[in-house]
């Protein structure tokens, strides 16, 4: 199904996404067991904005969905050449906040919230942070299709238009770290960087197993968007 025939479906009744049974159509990101991360040589390290930053999710269930947030804490980019040679960022997983579907219950929102914070999901208690360590940035060399350049951005960006770069790297979430590798739209302008990417991942391998109700099943895949603003 078209990404965009998914969104028409999705809001044929209400133009919220409270009917919407599958994970949103996106890249699926790549994964593997985690790879070494090798010191790189830069020019210039650029410091992750985490006012300016953002991870959002979207997870999906038989009956809905719900999308969220998580908050960027710190990180930075190694640059030399013009060309991300490597950096990091961190997520504050007690800052985990719901945000949708729209019109949703306040009250149900922080309920969820703290459930996603407990041992069934990402147990925070134990694990605070979440982080992502680039192995690798190397020119995308995909396709990219006309509905994905005309559609994607426009609807919350499931899938990034016109990706420039594949990055490689290692997500840790739940003090389990598996490589991603997953299409990025990258631009440098000067003494700022902006670095987008959208995927799904599946939650099973970072050990999120929890089911959901019997009758409300919650999918594996979780949807992700990761957008990095940095500065000299």
């Amino acid at each position: 199904m078209k990404v965009f025939q998914l969104i028409i479906w999705c809001t044929a009744i209400s133009l919220v996404f409270s009917t919407c049974k599958n994970a949103p159509e996106s890249d699926e990101a790549i994964t593997s067991e985690a790879k070494e991360v090798t010191e790189q040589s830069s020019d210039v390290t650029f410091k992750v904005d985490p006012a300016a930053s953002k991870v959002e999710f979207i997870g999906t269930k038989v009956s809905g969905y719900h999308s969220g947030y998580v908050q960027i804490k710190n990180g930075e980019l190694q640059v030399k050449d013009g060309n991300i040679t490597g950096g990091n960022f961190v997520m504050d997983m007690n800052s985990i906040t719901i945000s949708g579907p729209k019109n949703s219950d306040e009250e149900g929102n922080m309920k969820l919230a703290g459930h996603l914070k407990s041992p069934d999901f990402f147990d925070v208690e134990k694990n605070p942070e979440g982080v992502f360590e680039i192995t690798s940035v190397k020119p995308f060399s995909g396709n990219v299709t006309e509905e994905n350049e005309a559609n994607q951005e426009e609807f919350n960006k499931y899938k990034v238009a016109n990706p420039t770069h594949t990055i490689s790297g290692n997500l840790t979430l739940k003090g389990i770290t598996k490589n991603i590798e997953f299409p990025a739209r990258i631009s440098m302008t000067g003494d700022a960087i902006d670095a987008l990417a959208r995927f799904n991942i599946d939650r099973s391998l970072w050990d999120i197993t929890y089911p959901g109700k019997p009758d409300d099943l919650i999918r594996n895949d979780i949807n992700l968007g990761i957008e990095l603003i940095a500065a000299k």
